[in-house]
């Protein structure tokens, strides 16, 4: 079972990115997703520290 915790926290870091992301309204590009994937939860200092994506007012 201890095999799978850092699996287990990756996975959840992960999600934890993707969801501060759409909150902020950052961009989700392939590159930041790629980074999410493979940083994991060093990830989430970059989502916080991208810029929001600024909304079109119509």
């Amino acid at each position: 079972m201890s095999a799978y915790m850092p699996a287990f926290i990756w996975l959840l870091s992960h999600m934890a990115c993707l969801m501060i992301a759409k909150r902020r309204g950052v961009k989700n590009t392939t590159l930041r997703t790629m980074s999410a994937v493979l940083l994991g939860p060093f990830a989430i200092p970059l989502v916080l520290a991208a810029k929001p994506q600024k909304l079109a007012r119509v």
